[in-house]
């Protein structure tokens, strides 16, 4: 009992760590890539390309029940944070198991545009608007 109240101890440590480091990192960082109608079309294509088998066509995350994805257009459903930024961070570097890093795959650029397609979905008050 002693080595899994420890064993406890320690992953909500690893855990808060891991979460003040993403949120240093999420600081830090600024989009290269200037929200517009062509990084929404850009975005879209990507995510349909990577992003449509978990998350599904429209985003739902109704099209594959074998993973537990967010629906991309409630953000009150996302695990990681809803800023550009965070979503930035989930998108490059992955979240636990089932969202996959995709830095090997993915310019910062592509991963930018993605973002802006995924605000392009999103609740009409937090969808960017051109010259961001």
């Amino acid at each position: 009992m002693a080595r899994f109240m420890i064993f406890l101890v320690l992953s909500a440590a690893v855990a808060g760590s891991r979460e003040a480091a993403l949120a240093a990192s999420a600081e830090t960082l600024q989009s290269s890539v200037a929200y517009s109608e062509e990084s929404v079309r850009a975005g879209r294509k990507t995510y349909l390309r990577l992003c449509q088998y978990c998350h599904g066509q429209d985003g739902r995350a109704q099209a594959n029940p074998d993973f537990d994805a967010p629906n991309l257009r409630r953000p009150q459903e996302w695990r990681n944070g809803t800023s550009d930024e965070r979503l930035f961070l989930s998108i490059r570097d992955g979240v636990g198991h089932e969202m996959p890093p995709f830095r090997a795959q993915l310019e910062d650029e592509q991963i930018w545009r993605i973002v802006h397609f995924l605000r392009s979905i999103g609740p009409r008050e937090r969808r960017g608007r051109a010259g961001e």
